[in-house]
Order: C-alpha cells, then structure tokens, then sequence
C-alpha cells in the first residue's frame, strides 16, 4: 500500500508536470501563432505609412515645383545663351562678307571661255552676297545688343515671383527673347547662304562638273532644311504644356513684328525709333526683292553721270581761268588731267610696242627675202 501510494505520488508529481509542460508548451505556441500575424501587421503597417509619406513628400514636392520663385538668374543665362553664339557667328560673318573679297570668274583662255551670261550672273550673286552679309551681320548685332542690355536689366531690377522662367519671360521680357530668337535664326540663315554663293562661284571658277554642284547645293541646302526644322521644333514645343509663340519660325518672327510694332505704337511710350526701324527694314527689303526681280545684266549700258565723269576742258580756250573754279572742281580738274595723263602714256607705251613688233616683222621679211635672192643667185 505504502509502495502505491508512493507511485501515485510520482505518478502525480509526474503528470503535474507534464501537464505544466504542456500548457507551456502551448502558450508558447498560442504566443507565436499571435505574434506572427501582430508581426505582419506590423509590416504591413510600416509600408503603408511610408506609401503614404512618400504620396505626401510627392505631393509636397508638386506644390513645391509651382511656388512662386525668382527666376531672373534662369532667364540671364538664356540671354546669354544668345548673346555668346551670336558674337562668334559675327565675328565670322563679318571676315567671311567684307574682310575677304568675294570669289571671281578667271580670264577667258583658249581652254575655257565664261560666257555673257555667267558673268553677268556671277556679278549678281557679287552684289547679292554684299546685302545678304550687310542683313545677317546686322542681326546678329542685334541679338548681342539686345541680350546684354536684357541681362543688366534682370540683374540690376527686381522682378515680382513668377512660377517659371518662361511665365517671367512672357510677362517680363517677351519681347526681348522673342527678337533675339528671330534675328539669330535669321542672321543663321543668312550665313548659309553667304556660303552657298560663294561656293557656287568658286566652283564655277574651278570648272567644277554639274554632278559636283548638284551635290553642293542639295548638301548645303539639306543644312538649311534641318536646321530650320530644328527651330520649328523649338518654337512649337515652347515652355511645355503647348504654350509657345507657335508652330514654326514663322509664328516666332510674326509675333515679333506684332510686338515690336505693339511697343513702338504704345501711346504711354511711343518708340519713334522703334517706327523708324520697322520703315526703314521694310524698304530695304522691298528694294531688295525689287532688284532681284528687275536687274539685268551687265551688258545693259548704264547711264553716265556728268557730275561724277570728267569735264571736257579746253586748256588752251583763252577764256578759261582756273581761278572761277571751286575747290571741288580744280580737284577734280586735277584728277582728271593725271588720269588723261595716264591714260596716253599707256597709248604711247601700246604704239611703241606694237611698232616695234611691225618693225621687228618687216627686218624678219628682209632678211627672208635677202637669203632668197642669195639662194637663187646661187642655184
């Protein structure tokens, strides 16, 4: 009995303890199987809030990119994003149309003679190559002025917060960027073709084949193409979300001109020299396109002028006294007596050396004749 009751005892001690070890066991469990989901949660939760702070810094940021800003230093360095390319373009255009002298015809020879009408055509493209370089110089010069004096004034001013380079621009300085793009791309264009003419003419000087100045001329103007396509994409996609002056230079250089004669007929602030210019340019033009159209040849006998040719004067007419004349004219007078002068020492020169060529000719005859006669004597 004593011996069962001591194995009950263990039996008990035994059982409470794997009954304690099983509730244990399975609270551990129950706390895993609680904490894993609670863990999860977690997770889940921490992402979502980074989701959401990153949608809200997003949004921040959103709000921050249309805050009202000073954009005057962005807008300083697109001037002179222009001012600096223009000055070069100048400095070349200007060797390129007065420094040097533009390409000329070689004399005719047994090999290759130029007709009438090459000539002719070649003093043409001469005289249109001169207005072409006076036009593109003079609008480059433009885009240099306009842009230095544009950017002291966004330094030196204080402009009202805009939320874009391109809205200060547009409220500010329309005008300005919109003449400086126009005259650059069309000082551009005017340095392309100063080059086609004068390639054209050197190449006619060399003899060059027509299969050659097919290839020049559709090389340079695929040039002119692409570069002008490129403007157009940059006029057309303007300071984004399709607000631009337009679709192509065109657009850019007709909302220049509406500008340009808005602001020079402004009753506020009249800009006589700003009507000035836009009548001068327009005659210039219209001259331009008018001498194109009209001009003939060099053949056609061009007048005299009486006041620039020399006067026929009798010096040894007793009634002349060269103390009547002005200054001007015994100036001239002078001038004209040298260049007479000139003139028949040249003559003489020509006689002297065409006789000697005659007497050269005849002693040649005399002595052929003289061996003749020794000959037949002879025989």
């Amino acid at each position: 009995m004593l011996t069962w009751c001591k194995y009950d005892n263990g039996f008990r001690r035994s059982s409470f303890l794997f009954i304690l070890i099983t509730i244990l066991s399975f609270s551990t469990t129950t706390n895993a199987l609680i904490t894993k989901p609670s863990r999860s949660f977690h997770v889940f939760d921490h992402r979502l809030s980074n989701e959401i702070k990153s949608s809200s810094s997003l949004h921040i940021s959103t709000e921050a990119s249309v805050v009202l800003g000073d954009y005057a230093p962005a807008a300083e360095s697109l001037f002179n994003n222009m001012k600096l390319p223009a000055a070069v373009v100048t400095a070349g255009m200007i060797s390129l149309g007065f420094a040097t002298s533009f390409p000329k015809l070689p004399k005719d020879t047994l090999e290759r003679v130029y007709s009438k009408e090459t000539r002719a055509r070649c003093a043409s493209l001469e005289r249109l190559h001169i207005v072409v370089a006076l036009i593109s110089v003079t609008s480059e010069l433009i885009v240099v002025l306009w842009s230095a004096v544009e950017v002291n004034q966004l330094t030196e001013r204080a402009y009202e917060p805009t939320y874009s380079v391109w809205d200060l621009i547009q409220r500010d300085a329309d005008l300005a960027w919109s003449a400086v793009n126009s005259h650059f791309v069309l000082g551009i264009i005017g340095f392309v073709v100063m080059l086609w003419l004068r390639a054209y003419v050197m190449l006619l000087a060399v003899q060059a084949s027509r299969p050659l100045m097919v290839a020049a001329s559709s090389g340079t103007t695929a040039a002119l193409c692409l570069m002008i396509s490129i403007v157009n994409r940059g006029v057309q996609s303007g300071g984004g979300q399709g607000v631009g002056y337009g679709k192509s230079i065109i657009d850019l250089v007709v909302h220049y001109i509406s500008l340009l004669f808005q602001f020079a007929t402004n009753l506020d602030n009249p800009g006589p020299l700003q009507v000035s210019a836009i009548g001068l340019e327009t005659t210039s033009l219209c001259c331009m396109f008018y001498i194109l159209l009209t001009e003939s040849d060099m053949s056609k006998p061009q007048p005299v002028n009486e006041e620039d040719s020399c006067p026929l004067v009798d010096l040894d007419d007793e009634d002349f006294n060269m103390e009547n004349l002005t200054v001007k004219e015994r100036e001239k007078l002078e001038t004209c007596l040298e260049l007479q002068q000139e003139e028949k020492e040249r003559q003489e020169l020509i006689q002297k050396l065409t006789g000697g060529e005659e007497d050269d000719d005849e002693e040649n005859r005399e002595d052929s004749d003289s061996d003749n006669s020794v000959t037949t004597i002879i025989s």
